[in-house]
């Protein structure tokens, strides 16, 4: 694409990603402006180019276009409680003024999740793009790049110029996805697009559930790309929602830009939204117990089986320190050597096996320490195979592919003859770096078990024979009738039996 204009047109980036789960502030507490990882100004580059991330998007998009990016502020956290209103506000006064020094400019690119939440505030996407919005004035196009995941409102469509949720996941589009953003904003700015936007909410609450083949997602994304692929249609795509956030609408929405016809985008959205709802219960969970899940990864003809604990998913803002489908291994008692499980969240164990060191063998109380919904502590005697830094680098094919991640002090134990990767943070796994840090390779184990609910699917899916995901109790549980709703508007699937639908804005 050639350069809108004779200059190079400067273009503002900002980011503020965290999905927040409500109920883990029960048991963690708010998430404070500590948790946040925070870059300014060369920072960002340093930090994200080259990266499946938003901000690596924008980078070589403006790389590819010859567009100027004026770097301000980019904040991001691991998924966990609400953020404290404080944070929020400190983060939001860094974006603002950032963008405040930078103009004026031609364009605003944000990096965002859609499902952040902070104390008083449960539309932080919304909040701070208004605030953008007011900034930057009427005739300042902006682009937003979400996360799927994300909770769609009406402020965050009537603020942005553009929004583009990823449509894969495991988000591995997070990059074409904002190097997309790049040229569409271009065309705005050079005049040869005007887009139009419509968006639906569907009153429905879905468990969350991945778009590789075989899943209900997968046949949605096929919808869209066949409405997208329409004359005069920009982008076609939809916002899964976040539901383990206690809030008016954690539901889906569908999202359709046009080249300017506004008619033809409803057309879209509608065609979406009611294609969804007409097959709503292919989005009700049915997944077995860790025992069960353990026992058919045991029993399988030929591995490895990788069996991911979904109910304590990390990436859904939980401790990371359950110890159900632990607990359901150990309880099977497999042959010495063939399992293997990544990572269960609790420092003060791998502390302890960092004063006693390599080659010591020590009884620990493993796990559970972090609130009513974790299990129970496991009292168990350990052999610490090793220990290191916990930082390692996303590998290819990955999601967060070339992402730098730091889980603090990590170590290997091995109990009962189970080799169990413990981390001194909270993270969900997406490849096989964590057990290759601590000397495991996974191929030749018959169980990979880990923590996480589908992101772990793009860089294990080229090597499992298998996978099963198992549920139990957990603040990410795919049991989405169990969580206490106090600030839902109105009625939802499933836990209403709506029986008539049709497609409607929140406008």
């Amino acid at each position: 694409m050639e350069n809108v204009k004779d200059a190079a047109p400067r273009l503002a980036v900002a980011g503020l990603i965290h999905e927040t789960n409500t109920y883990a502030a029960e048991v963690a507490g708010q998430t404070p402006l500590r948790a946040f990882e925070q870059y300014g100004g060369d920072e960002i580059l340093q930090a994200f180019d080259k990266s499946n991330h938003q901000v690596g998007g924008f980078i070589e998009g403006a790389r590819q276009t010859g567009a100027e990016l004026i770097c301000t502020f980019v904040g991001q956290a691991t998924p966990s409680g609400t953020i404290e209103a404080q944070a929020y506000a400190e983060m939001k006064r860094r974006i603002l003024d950032g963008i405040r020094a930078a103009l004026p400019v031609d364009g605003v690119l944000l990096a965002l999740h859609g499902a952040g939440v902070a104390d008083g505030i449960e539309d932080i996407e919304g909040d701070l793009c208004l605030a953008v919005r007011q900034l930057v004035g009427a005739d300042v196009p902006i682009a937003a790049v979400y996360d799927l995941h994300g909770n769609m409102t009406e402020a965050m469509r009537q603020a942005c110029d553009l929004t583009l949720p990823c449509k894969l996941y495991p988000h591995t589009d997070f990059h074409d996805r904002a190097v997309e953003a790049v040229a569409l904003l271009l065309e705005i700015i050079g005049g040869r697009l005007k887009p139009a936007t419509a968006m639906r909410l569907l009153p429905m609450l879905p468990y969350i559930v991945t778009t590789q083949e075989g899943f209900i997602p997968a046949e949605v994304n096929a919808v869209c790309a066949k409405l997208a692929a329409l004359p005069g249609v920009i982008d076609c795509s939809w916002f899964h929602g976040f539901p383990l956030a206690d809030i008016a609408a954690p539901c889906p929405a569908v999202v359709c830009t046009t080249a300017g016809d506004q008619a033809l985008a409803e057309r879209c959205a509608n065609e979406v939204a009611q294609w969804i709802w007409s097959h709503r219960e292919a989005f009700r969970p049915s997944l077995p117990s860790p025992e069960q899940g353990v026992a058919m990864a045991l029993a399988a003809s030929h591995g490895p089986v990788v069996v991911n604990e979904y109910a304590d998913n990390p990436g859904g803002g939980t401790p990371g320190d359950g110890t159900y489908l632990l607990r359901a291994i150990l309880d099977a008692k497999p042959v010495a050597g063939t399992c293997c499980f990544a990572s269960i969240n609790d420092a003060s164990v791998v502390e302890q096996a960092r004063q006693a060191g390599v080659g010591a063998t020590i009884s620990v109380s493993l796990g559970a320490k972090q609130g009513r919904f974790q299990g129970q502590p496991l009292r168990v005697h350990a052999y610490v195979k090793a220990i290191t830094d916990g930082r390692f680098v996303n590998r290819a094919g990955s999601m967060f592919e070339g992402v730098r991640f730091d889980l603090g002090a990590m170590c290997r134990l091995v109990i009962q003859g189970v080799d169990v990767i413990v981390a001194s943070r909270a993270e969900q796994i997406y490849d096989e770096e964590p057990f290759f840090l601590h000397g495991i390779d996974v191929t030749a184990y018959k169980l990979i078990a880990i923590k996480g609910a589908n992101h772990f699917r793009a860089g294990y899916r080229r090597l499992a024979a298998q996978i099963i995901s198992v549920d139990s109790v957990g603040l990410s549980t795919a049991d989405i009738t169990s969580f206490p709703r106090e600030r839902l508007a109105g009625e939802y699937w499933p836990l209403a039996d709506i029986a008539d639908y049709a497609p409607y804005s929140n406008a």
